[in-house]
């Protein structure tokens, strides 16, 4: 901890500079941002019954073996797992700023207020006009909890870590117990008659309302699916708006206690000194343990739906009791691995992913940008049409396309163009402003 705080004591109240930057913290958030969209391409492109219950392929036929593989590999190693990273990161890094701040006498909430404030203001204009599986007005919300924690002892505030630890469990077993019920009520009912796009008639929120608000009934799936793949506009913003008041219930209830948890982690490791040089023996004790633990819960969590098939009550229990368990351990895993030995890729890998990471808030946006451009009407019109495999496919290949761009944008820019109008705000002004590289 020493190191940390005499390293910050040398640095003024503005933005990073390059030579400052934690290299495999950047590489971290560049892989990071591969396994979120490999997640939530599903939502991109299907409707949200489908994406949450993919028993059947999109048009109804029988799921391909390679469906089924790519949902297994993105539900063991990626789901719930690279958002809990970053969000890891995120705490970090708030963390970072706020002792950047104290160690020049200032308060860390006018410049961390002001950072929060416009990654809300930017949240809502991401799921309003874009899509709405935006992460950013949570991440603000949790990120003012989390600046409070960076004002706690390291001991208190892993006491307080270990109390959310305690919650989230709770909430995903019980949840799970929940479900199960749920799910078996459902299934002594008669499976609701199937809709053809010809026999559709509601739309928006006529639909919504024939379908009494069920996203998983047949007369909504069909209603997402014509609002995105074929407009208009106003169908589409109003699945939006419902859609991310789904959403962010769900997170009030579920994966926001996730996101928090990780967030205290990140405040935890930044006062612990667990991503700097002196912190390497601490990251190779903890990720073996971390990534065995971590992927054992996450395996049996997607095996009993491999053994037993997605209708099982069973399966799905087991799913949402475990999946939950093995995000709180694999991403302290995979943080400690990339930490520690990302820097030491060779360079042609190494370097891109930096650069991706020190994008991350561009990159994320550009993500949702290009997917949604292929998704609707006003592109390519691929929502309702693509099979868990082609979502993967495309995930990587839109990924890839933007850590090609960042690499060329930073080999030109010193800073990413969302994160320069952030800190342009965050620090009124010294902005270390995005000028052609030396």
């Amino acid at each position: 901890m020493h190191g940390v705080v005499t390293t910050i004591a040398a640095m003024t109240l503005a933005p990073i500079a390059s030579a400052e930057r934690i290299r495999g913290v950047d590489i971290a958030r560049g892989v990071a941002l591969l396994g979120i969209l490999l997640v939530n391409v599903r939502f991109f492109f299907a409707p949200l019954g489908f994406a949450l219950e993919p028993s059947t392929a999109i048009d109804g036929s029988e799921r391909t073996g390679a469906d089924t593989a790519a949902w297994a590999f993105v539900e063991t190693f990626c789901s719930f797992k690279f958002i809990s990273l970053f969000s890891l990161l995120f705490g970090f890094g708030l963390a970072m700023q706020a002792a950047r701040a104290q160690t020049q006498g200032e308060s860390p909430w006018p410049a961390g207020l002001r950072r929060l404030g416009i990654l809300a203001l930017v949240g809502i204009l991401h799921w309003s006009l874009v899509w709405y599986g935006d992460i950013l007005m949570l991440y603000a919300f949790l990120g003012v909890i989390a600046l409070v924690a960076t004002r706690l002892p390291q001991k208190t505030l892993g006491w307080v870590i270990v109390g959310v630890a305690g919650f989230v469990a709770f909430i995903a077993l019980a949840g799970a117990a929940l479900s199960a019920v749920g799910l078996s009520m459902l299934a002594a009912k008669p499976a609701p008659a199937e809709i053809a796009a010809s026999d559709l008639v509601e739309r928006g929120l006529d639909a919504m309302m024939a379908a009494q608000f069920d996203p998983y009934n047949p007369i909504w799936i069909e209603a997402e699916r014509a609002a995105f793949a074929e407009g208009p506009a106003s169908d589409a913003f109003v699945f939006r708006c419902v859609l991310y008041a789904y959403g962010f219930v769900a997170a009030l209830f579920s994966y926001g206690w996730q996101s928090l948890f990780m967030m205290l982690c990140g405040v935890y490791a930044f006062k612990a000194g667990f991503f700097t040089a002196e912190g390497s023996a601490a990251r190779r004790r903890i990720a073996l343990p971390a990534i065995l633990v971590g992927l054992t819960l996450s395996i049996c969590a997607v095996a009993p739906t491999l053994v037993f098939g997605f209708d099982s009550v069973a399966a799905r229990a087991a799913y949402l009791a475990l999946v939950s368990l093995g995000a709180m351990a694999l991403p302290l895993g995979y943080a400690a691995i990339i930490v520690e030995w990302g820097p030491k890729l060779p360079a042609f890998i190494a370097t891109p992913l930096e650069r991706t990471g020190r994008m991350s808030f561009t990159v994320y946006l550009a993500e949702s940008l290009v997917c949604v451009t292929l998704a609707s009407w006003w592109g390519l019109a691929w929502f309702g049409t693509v099979s868990d495999a082609q979502a993967a496919l495309i995930a990587f290949t839109v990924w890839l396309s933007l850590v090609i761009f960042a690499t060329a944008w930073l080999s030109v820019f010193r800073i990413g163009p969302f994160e320069w109008l952030w800190r342009a705000v965050t620090y009124a002004g010294n902005t270390g402003r995005p000028a052609a590289a030396a």
